[in-house]
């Protein structure tokens, strides 16, 4: 009786109009392929502009059948590679060791204030919740990072301030409640375990999937950051990937402001006639999106399972 139950109730949910059967998976199917295609061509039309010459894209605009092909925007952003390399590093290393600091402090706190047991849990969780809806704002964050912790024109300052995300914590510890039995965690207590043993060898392997996926969004969050190199880092070697693309973007703005109002010189001109600027600001995303297309397929396969189940409410 109970299995014919569960049978009527399971064809009850695929049963359409008019007592059709509705098969999910060609819809599912089809909304992840529209899905696909609306994120796939703006990339395609990205590139293509990028090798189109600059005469076709003043005749035809941006366009997937460009009247002429080009590489002088390429040979542009090389001709930059000294800066642009340097700038490379100071990315990686912020969006390398800004991510696993960031990842390693707030899973610890994350652990923390998911202990019943532990009892400064109530305060931290309460200063947690303050600091979401608080902030001391721009001029007083600067002022203290500048004056008091000394990191003005110091590279530690792109990966020290906020390196505990609270939204993090909050996620990475509903992840431990729903996800990590209580039952082991005292298990391994009454074997002698310390809470470090807890921490490393049982609780962080089964952290995998929701560390991998808040992981890589901090990665994304610290490659595309600027604004924090532009106001603490004078030294031009400190500059990060996007300050630079910033920097010569003006630059270019600036070259085409000066030919129309007839203030540049012979170079200026001649400069402004041959650089396909359109292009370059295509070569350039190019560029910029290049590291993060690469690394994304390998982190991919945990975002559901370390989202989803991070989000149900503990």
């Amino acid at each position: 009786m109970a299995e014919n139950t569960k049978r009527k109730k399971s064809k009850a949910k695929v049963e359409g109009v008019n007592g059709r059967l509705f098969k999910p998976q060609p819809v599912l199917m089809f909304n992840l392929l529209l899905f696909t295609i609306v994120c796939l061509v703006p990339m395609i039309l990205v590139t293509i502009v990028s090798f189109s010459s600059k005469t076709s894209i003043a005749i035809k605009g941006f366009t997937f059948f460009p009247s002429g092909w080009s590489l002088d925007a390429y040979k542009f952003v090389f001709s930059k590679w000294d800066i642009l390399v340097k700038a490379y590093g100071v990315s990686l290393y912020e969006a390398l060791f800004g991510t696993a600091l960031s990842m390693f402090l707030t899973t610890l706190f994350a652990y923390t204030i998911s202990r019943k047991e532990f009892f400064l849990k109530k305060f931290l969780t309460t200063f947690m919740v303050i600091t979401m809806l608080f902030s001391g704002g721009s001029v007083s964050s600067f002022i203290v990072n500048s004056n008091v912790y000394g990191l003005r024109n110091n590279l530690l300052i792109l990966i020290l301030p906020g390196c505990v995300s609270v939204f993090n914590a909050v996620v990475i510890r509903t992840f431990i409640q729903s996800n990590v039995p209580n039952e082991l965690v005292e298990a391994a207590r009454i074997d002698g375990a310390g809470e470090t043993y807890i921490f490393f060898k049982i609780v962080l392997p089964l952290l995998v999937p929701v560390i991998a996926s808040l992981g890589f969004m901090g990665a994304v969050t610290h490659w595309n950051e600027w604004q924090t190199a532009m106001l603490y880092l004078d030294n031009q070697n400190f500059r990060t990937l996007q300050l630079v693309l910033n920097s010569i973007e003006n630059d270019i703005e600036q070259i085409r402001k000066l030919v129309e109002t007839g203030q540049a010189d012979a170079t200026m001109i001649e400069l402004s006639e041959n650089l396909p600027t359109d292009a370059c600001r295509m070569a350039f995303l190019l560029l910029t999106l290049g590291p993060v297309l690469v690394i994304y397929p390998f982190f991919q396969k945990y975002f559901m399972k370390g989202l989803t189940v991070g989000a149900v409410k503990g």
